[in-house]
């Protein structure tokens, strides 16, 4: 793995950048530059968090950040490029070069939802890695829930219809990723898209239906509370009960004593 040399990388990225009208050109030239930092030696067991279940060059964190910084105006400057290549990179087996995609659309200033909504449809499969279907459901919707918050919902919606159980849970999955950012304030969608799994909670989602609810806790815990309140005083579903309970921790007191109070009825 070379040293980084950020005078050397930043003439490295602008040798690189020059190709960026030529996709498969620029895919090589990224493959070049991702080759020569490289960490070959880490071995399994040495990183302090999750890796992604596919081929890894294990970049030194400056080769990404400035690799992004020194593309944003490109992105800009050229949106439908950037969409070329990042329809080619996403076709590479190595997650860092995923990663480019990802950066290319969380960057992408869009007049219409088309180009993402395009792309999460054809890049969301089932058996794609989940840390790379987190990251594109948070990190590569960025634009898209800003400025097409409607075009969001509507596409999480289409998760929840599909009959792939897979699809379901990443719909959810990215309804955690967007209720976690600081700039979360569309508590009205949330509920619409979830009541249905709420009332009739399946075990299959269990740990995603949790995670997300603890999430929504952590926002907006009485709002939370009332919808939870709610669903239980129309539905019989002991999954419902149990979901409750689980969560019952991460309320406020208070408001524990309101949902046990429910509960016990």
């Amino acid at each position: 793995m070379a040293a980084v040399d950020p005078v050397r990388l930043r003439f490295q990225i602008d040798a690189l950048i020059a190709s960026f009208t030529d996709p498969p050109v620029f895919h090589r030239g990224l493959i070049d530059l991702f080759n020569q930092y490289a960490n070959r030696t880490l071995r399994f067991g040495e990183s302090p968090k999750a890796l992604p279940l596919i081929p890894m060059y294990h970049l030194p964190a400056p080769v990404m950040r400035q690799l992004e910084l020194d593309l944003k105006p490109v992105i800009q400057a050229d949106p439908e490029s950037a969409l070329a290549v990042a329809d080619e990179l996403w076709q590479d087996e190595y997650y860092e070069v995923r990663q480019v995609s990802i950066l290319l659309l969380s960057n992408l200033p869009l007049e219409a939802p088309t180009p993402i909504i395009d792309r999460l449809e054809q890049w969301l499969e089932p058996g794609l890695d989940g840390i790379l279907v987190s990251e594109l459901l948070s990190r590569g919707t960025t634009s898209l829930q800003s400025t097409f918050p409607e075009a969001w919902e509507n596409f999480i919606s289409s998760l929840f219809e599909k009959e792939n159980l897979k699809m379901t849970a990443m719909g959810l999955k990215a309804l955690n990723q967007s209720v976690s950012t600081p700039a979360f304030e569309n508590m009205p969608a949330v509920i619409r898209l979830i009541s249905p799994s709420i009332r009739e909670p399946q075990p299959a989602f269990e740990k995603d239906l949790r995670s997300l609810l603890t999430t929504l806790i952590e926002k907006t815990p009485s709002e939370t509370a009332y919808f939870l309140q709610q669903a239980a005083s129309i539905s019989d579903s002991p999954n419902l009960r149990r979901l409750i309970k689980q969560c019952l921790a991460h309320f406020p007191e208070d408001l524990q004593s309101a949902l046990k109070t429910i509960l016990r009825n």
